[in-house]
């Protein structure tokens, strides 16, 4: 569920993202949809699906990254029919390509490069969705204890809950969930 009342979903837009979603699982959202061809699929319809259930109040910030990180959206969307539709536009245009630079999305999400004392020019999230298959393949940080350990680090101070997503299959997974369970999150 989405708790927080201002929300940043960082997708993965990397390479391996093109591949199938895991066959196994559980399934969230409606029975009659068709089932996503590819990790990225996967991943934009479970964003679309939680914003939908979102508080009417609260806020979301949309980040991607690959390579290199990327925020989409700089002013905070609400919820509702309208913003579906810019939501679901902005997704159509994201697509599959590049390495995994897991770190890059989260310090770009967590907000810690950069940013200076008394700096509101960034915007405050309280919660954070990583939606990802997790294989750190490129970036100045790809070691799994590495990146849990700065993720905590810079998260003392933004005191963000992270959550996680799983859309992929191996190993990918234990590190989503050390970072959720490390973060106040699921």
């Amino acid at each position: 569920p989405v708790t927080g009342t201002s929300i940043a979903f960082l997708i993965d837009t990397s390479g391996s993202m093109d591949s199938p979603p895991a066959k196994k699982g559980p399934i969230t959202g409606l029975r009659r949809t068709r089932t996503a061809r590819t990790r990225l699929e996967a991943a934009k319809e479970q964003l679309v699906m939680a914003t939908q259930v979102m508080a009417p109040e609260s806020q979301y910030y949309l980040l991607t990254f690959a390579d290199n990180a990327r925020t989409w959206t700089r002013t905070p969307i609400r919820p509702g029919r309208n913003s579906t539709r810019l939501l679901t536009g902005l997704l159509s245009r994201l697509n599959a390509r590049g390495g995994t630079n897991l770190y890059a999305g989260l310090i770009a999400a967590l907000e810690t490069e950069g940013r200076s004392y008394g700096d509101d020019a960034l915007p405050k999230i309280d919660e954070l969705f990583i939606l990802s298959d997790g294989d750190p393949t490129t970036g100045e940080v790809r070691d799994t204890d590495s990146i849990c350990e700065l993720v905590q680090q810079a998260n003392n101070y933004a005191k963000i809950r992270i959550n996680a997503v799983f859309t992929g299959t191996g190993k990918g997974a234990a590190l989503l969930r050390r970072l959720a369970d490390e973060n106040g999150g699921v």
